[in-house]
C-alpha cells in the first residue's frame, strides 16, 4: 500500500471515529498534517457535507462526522471497499475455490462501523484458512488489523438453522462471490 494523501489521513479520522469530537489541534496531530493543509481539507469536507463543525457556546469548536448524510455514507462505503481491496481481503474472498457464496455483512455493509468494529463475513462452502477471530492487517484505523468474524456453513441445508436476524443481515450484505439466489429462496 502506498503513502496516504493528506486528505485521506484527515478523512480516515472521521470515517473510523464518526461520533468523536475532533478539535483542530487533535486533527493536525493525529493525521500528521500541517495546520494550513488541515484547514484546506476540512473546508472541502464541510462543503461536501462529510463533516460538521460544531461551535458550543463558551467552548472550543470541534468537527464531527456527518454520519447521517448520504455523501458521508457513500465515502465510507468506498473507503471500506478500497481498504479491503488494498489489503488483499477481497481477492482472498473471491478466490475461495470451494465457496459458493461469500458476503460481507453487518456494520461494514451498512457503513456504520468504527475503529473498534470487526468485519463480518458469511461463507457458504469451505472458508479455506479464514477462521473466526483471525486478524487481517491493513483494514483498521491507521493501517492496524481488524478481526474477521467468519460465519461459515458447508451447505444450504445447514443455513436453514441460522437465526433469522443473522440471515436478514447477510442478505442485505455486499456479495463478494455468488448472489442472493445461492443462499436464499426468493419468492415472487
Amino acid at each position: 500500500m502506498g503513502i496516504k494523501s493528506k486528505e485521506e489521513r484527515i478523512l480516515e479520522l472521521f470515517l473510523n471515529e464518526p461520533s468523536k469530537h475532533w478539535h483542530f489541534g487533535q486533527i493536525v496531530g493525529t493525521a500528521k498534517v500541517s495546520e494550513p493543509c488541515s484547514n484546506k481539507w476540512l473546508k472541502g469536507m464541510l462543503r461536501e457535507n462529510i463533516i460538521q463543525k460544531v461551535k458550543p457556546r463558551g467552548k472550543m469548536p470541534y468537527f464531527i462526522g456527518n454520519f447521517r448524510n448520504e455523501n458521508y455514507r457513500n465515502k465510507k462505503k468506498i473507503y471500506a471497499l478500497e481498504k479491503m481491496s488494498k489489503s488483499g481481503l477481497l481477492v482472498k474472498l473471491q478466490q475461495l475455490k470451494n465457496a459458493k457464496a461469500v458476503v460481507i455483512f453487518g456494520s461494514y455493509a451498512r457503513s456504520d462501523w468504527n475503529s473498534q468494529s470487526d468485519v463480518d463475513i458469511f461463507v457458504l462452502g469451505d472458508p479455506g484458512d479464514l477462521k473466526f477471530g483471525v486478524l487481517w492487517g491493513g483494514l483498521g484505523f491507521q493501517g492496524r488489523a481488524r478481526e474477521l468474524q467468519v460465519h461459515s456453513y458447508s451447505s444450504i441445508e445447514e443455513t436453514r438453522g441460522i437465526h433469522s436476524g443473522l440471515m436478514k443481515n447477510v442478505v442485505k450484505g455486499y456479495f463478494v462471490k455468488g448472489c442472493i439466489h445461492d443462499i436464499a429462496e426468493v419468492k415472487t
